[in-house]
């Protein structure tokens, strides 16, 4: 069965518990992160697993150079350097010039630090700028 369905009841902090078994199929245990994506077209909610217990989240904001490859390269240093990807955004500052890069990334395993990680960005000209911040939720 693709879609199952089972009704909750919402508490007085608009908490809701996601049924055992639903969070076992998932993998979500105490300490997982959980994203909540809300429809106003069809007033709905969809849960999904974004990252297990073992994570650790950061929001990562990079002025990278508007030029073509530049996302790609950064992208690929951060892999190198074991920060997983888990969501992005992206928007030109200035055309042909500057542009933003928002990343949350899971860097329990890096192989480095984030200083390190700043550093090696900007020297390599992958970035412009670095701005890390811990995400706690």
């Amino acid at each position: 069965m693709a879609h199952e369905q089972e009704i909750v009841k919402v508490d007085s902090k608009g908490r809701i518990t996601i049924p055992a078994h639903m969070r076992a199929e998932l993998g979500m245990k105490e300490g997982s992160y959980a994203s909540v994506r809300f429809d106003r077209e069809d007033k709905s909610l969809v849960v999904r697993l974004f990252a297990g217990s073992q994570a650790k989240l950061v929001e990562m904001r990079l002025m990278i150079p508007d030029r073509p490859g530049a996302l790609a390269r950064a992208a690929r240093a951060l892999s190198d350097l074991n920060v997983d990807l888990l969501s992005s955004n992206s928007r030109t500052i200035k055309k042909g010039e500057v542009a933003e890069w928002v990343v949350v990334a899971d860097v329990g395993q890096l192989r480095t630090n984030i200083e390190e990680i700043k550093r090696s960005l900007v020297m390599s000209k992958d970035a412009i700028s670095v701005e890390v911040r811990e995400l706690t939720l």
